[in-house]
């Protein structure tokens, strides 16, 4: 997956059995004493938010995509801004760690 998907957006992740829906845009977090971005935060289904925990992946995480989410006109500005975008998160991109299960862990 080379774009970036709209909130709402349903993917299943490599390492995961559990699809996800993307409910945050370049989410900022700590990893392993490291305060960087990804470019998602999502939320399991059916289940969604039950705690304060979202879980974080990249676009090249993505195994399959089931559902495309929300798309409306500040959507496409979004994307037409994206490289002005990521260049003002002050922040660097992390990735996520490979271990099978990463993903259902969270």
């Amino acid at each position: 997956m080379k774009q970036q998907l709209p909130i709402g957006s349903v993917v299943m992740v490599k390492g995961s059995s559990q699809p996800l829906m993307i409910v945050s845009q370049f989410p900022v977090t700590t990893l392993d004493g490291q305060t960087g971005y990804f470019d998602f935060g999502a939320v399991t289904l059916p289940s969604g938010l039950t705690g304060k925990e979202l879980i974080f992946f990249n676009k090249e995480d993505i195994e399959r995509l089931v559902f495309v989410g929300y798309v409306d006109v500040t959507f496409q500005d979004l994307l037409q801004r994206y490289d002005e975008l990521i260049a003002d998160i002050p922040y660097p991109r992390l990735t996520v760690p490979e271990r099978a299960g990463a993903a259902d862990e969270a």
